[in-house]
C-alpha cells in the first residue's frame, strides 16, 4: 500500500477514534478522502521528512500547483524560503508538542496574499509511534478583506452623508415607532440635539417629527414600496416659514429619509417671476399709454361738447340726441380704459395661482388690448378662432404668456412688417390648441434646442430677459399642457400651445361670467 493510502487509513483511525470497538466493513477510507475532497479548506498529511503524503484539490489550488506535482516533496520545493521556513518552524513545534495546535499566518502563496488559520496534529501508528502530522488551513483572507471593504464603505458613507447639505436619517421601524439608527450633521439641526445624543431614541419624541417621517407617508411607503418624494411647506419656529423636498426610500429593512431645505430655490424662482413680470410691465408701458391715450382723447372731446352745449339751454332739447350719443361714447371710451388698467394691475400684481374654466378667446383678446399698440405698428394681426370648450387655467398666468408670445412674434418682424396669425382650434376631444404664426425671420436651428433654458436669449442686449419663454414654458406645464415651437429661418415660427379642457360635465354648471380679474366682458 502507498504512502498515501497509509498516511490517509492512519488517519481517519486516529481522527475518528476507530480502535478494535469500531463497527467492521464501514468505508472510512473513503469517506474521509470524500470529505476532504469536498472541503473549501486545505487538508494535508505529511511524513516525518516534512514530505506531503496526501493533499486535498483545495491544497494544492492554494499552493499553485496538482496534487501529482506536490505528493512527495517538502515545502522548500515548493514555496519561497521563506515561507517555506515559516511552515517548517511550525510543523516542528506541532512534533515537539505532541499535540494539536492553532496558529495564524501570513504567507503569499500563488501570487496572492492569504491570512491563513491553521490547525495541524500529529499522526502515530497503532504501536503510537508518530509516523507524521496532519493540517487543515483555512484561509481567511476573503473574510478579512470582506470585513475591510464593509469597513471602508462605512467610512465612505459616513462621509458621503456627513458632507451632505441634506439632512439624512436611518429609520427602522418598531411596534413603538420609527427608531433613529443614523442621522448626519444637518440632520441634528432639526432634531436640536447632538447624534450620539438621537440615534438609538425613537423618533416620536424629536421636534419636527412629522415633518421628517410623517405616519401617513410612512404608511403608504411601507404598504407600497414605492419611494416617497414630495414637497412641503413647515412653520419653524425662530425661522418662518420654511419649503422642504423630502424623500423616503428603502435600504434593507430600514427606510432612509432626506430632507432638502428649498425654501431659497423657491424664492429665486418668485423673484424670477416677479422680474419677468416687471420686464413685461416695461416692455408694455408705451403700447399701454398709447391705448389710453386714444379712447382718453375722445373721452375728453365728448366730455368738451356737452360741457359747452349745456351752457346753451335754449338749444338742449334740439342736441338731446347728440348729448346721449357723446356721454354713451365717454362712457365706452372710460370703460375701454378700465379695462385696460385693471389688465396691466393683475399682472403685475401676481394674483394667487388657482386654476377655474376660462373662456379662452376673452383671455386671448385681453392680452392683445395690453399689446396692440406694439403688435399692430409692426405687423397685421389676423384672428382664425374656431370653436373652444373652457379651458382650466389661471387668467393672468395665461395672458403673460400670450403678452410674451405676441411682442417676442412682433420684435421678429422685419422692417417692412409682417402678419401675426392667431388660430384656435380642438385637438381630439381633450385638448384645445392655440397657435401664435409669425412670418418674421425664424429662429435658427442651432437655437431652437436652448430656446427654454432660462436666460438664453438671442434678442440685443437690454431688449430681452431670456426668462420669458422659460417661464412660459413652467406655466403651460403646470397648468397640464405643453409648448412647443416649430421655425425656418427667413420664414418665420409658430408657437403651439396645448390646455386641457373642461370635462363635460363641469360645463353643464353655471360659471360665472368673468374668468378672472384680466379677461374682460365686451372685448373691443
Amino acid at each position: 500500500m502507498s504512502a498515501e493510502a497509509v498516511s490517509s487509513e492512519t488517519v481517519v483511525e486516529h481522527a475518528s477514534g476507530v480502535g478494535a470497538s469500531a463497527p467492521p466493513g464501514l468505508p472510512y477510507r473513503e469517506l474521509f478522502l470524500q470529505l476532504a475532497e469536498q472541503s473549501p479548506d486545505a487538508v494535508f498529511t505529511k511524513d516525518v521528512q516534512g514530505r506531503y503524503t496526501f493533499i486535498n484539490s483545495a491544497g494544492a489550488r492554494y499552493l499553485g500547483r496538482s496534487v501529482e506535482e506536490i505528493l512527495g516533496r517538502k515545502d522548500d520545493e515548493l514555496v519561497s524560503p521563506e515561507e517555506a521556513q515559516a511552515t517548517k518552524e511550525f510543523d516542528q513545534q506541532v512534533m515537539l508538542a505532541g499535540r494539536m495546535l492553532h496558529s495564524e499566518m501570513s504567507e503569499r502563496m500563488a501570487g496572492a496574499q492569504r491570512e491563513w488559520f491553521s490547525t495541524k496534529s500529529v499522526i502515530r501508528g497503532q504501536d503510537g509511534q508518530m509516523m507524521g502530522l496532519f493540517g487543515i488551513a483555512r484561509d481567511l483572507s476573503v473574510h478579512l478583506r470582506g470585513d475591510e471593504a464593509r469597513r471602508r464603505n462605512e467610512a465612505l458613507f459616513r462621509l458621503a452623508v456627513g458632507g451632505s447639505f441634506d439632512a439624512f436619517f436611518i429609520l427602522r421601524g418598531e411596534s413603538g415607532g420609527l427608531r433613529i439608527l443614523h442621522l448626519n450633521t444637518h440632520a441634528e439641526s432639526l432634531l436640536g440635539c447632538l447624534a450620539r445624543e438621537a440615534e438609538g431614541q425613537l423618533l416620536a419624541g424629536f421636534p419636527h417629527a412629522a415633518l421628517i417621517a410623517p405616519a401617513a407617508a410612512c404608511e403608504e411607503f411601507w404598504r407600497t414600496g414605492k419611494p416617497q418624494d414630495e414637497e412641503v411647506c413647515q412653520e419653524l419656529p425662530g425661522r418662518g416659514r420654511r419649503w422642504f423636498r423630502r424623500q423616503l426610500r428603502a435600504v434593507g429593512d430600514c427606510l432612509t429619509v432626506t430632507v432638502r431645505d428649498i425654501t431659497e430655490q423657491r424664492e429665486s424662482e418668485a423673484r424670477l417671476r416677479l422680474n419677468e413680470r416687471m420686464a413685461s410691465i416695461g416692455m408694455l408701458a408705451a403700447g399701454v399709454a398709447h391705448e389710453i391715450n386714444n379712447p382718453l382723447a375722445f373721452v375728453s372731446s365728448n366730455l368738451g361738447f356737452i360741457q359747452d352745449e349745456l351752457r346753451r339751454p335754449e338749444q338742449l332739447e334740439e342736441l338731446r340726441s347728440e348729448l346721449l350719443e357723446a356721454v354713451a361714447e365717454a362712457r365706452e371710451g372710460a370703460e375701454r380704459m378700465r379695462l385696460i388698467v385693471q389688465s396691466l394691475q393683475s399682472l403685475s400684481r401676481g394674483d394667487p395661482v388657482s386654476t377655474q374654466p376660462l373662456e379662452l378667446h376673452e383671455v386671448l383678446e385681453a392680452s392683445i388690448r395690453l399689446v396692440q399698440g406694439k403688435v399692430c405698428s409692426r405687423a397685421r394681426l389676423v384672428r382664425d378662432y374656431g370653436e373652444l370648450p373652457h379651458v382650466h387655467g389661471n387668467a393672468v398666468q395665461l395672458a403673460q404668456v400670450f403678452v410674451n408670445l405676441l411682442v417676442n412674434a412682433a420684435q421678429a418682424m422685419p422692417p417692412g412688417g409682417g402678419e401675426i396669425r392667431l388660430t384656435t382650434r380642438v385637438r381630439g376631444d381633450s385638448r384645445a390648441v392655440v397657435e401664435v404664426r409669425d412670418t418674421g425671420c425664424g429662429i435658427p436651428a442651432e437655437h431652437l434646442e436652448r430656446i427654454f433654458e432660462p436666460f438664453f436669449t438671442t434678442k440685443p442686449a437690454g431688449e430681452g430677459t431670456g426668462l420669458g419663454l422659460p417661464i412660459s414654458h413652467g406655466i403651460i406645464r403646470a397648468l397640464g399642457g405643453e409648448l412647443s415651437v416649430e421655425s425656418t429661418v427667413g420664414e418665420g415660427t409658430t408657437f403651439r400651445i396645448l390646455l386641457p379642457t373642461v370635462a363635460e360635465q363641469l360645463m353643464e354648471e353655471r360659471w360665472p361670467a368673468s374668468a378672472g380679474a384680466l379677461v374682460s366682458s365686451s372685448p373691443s
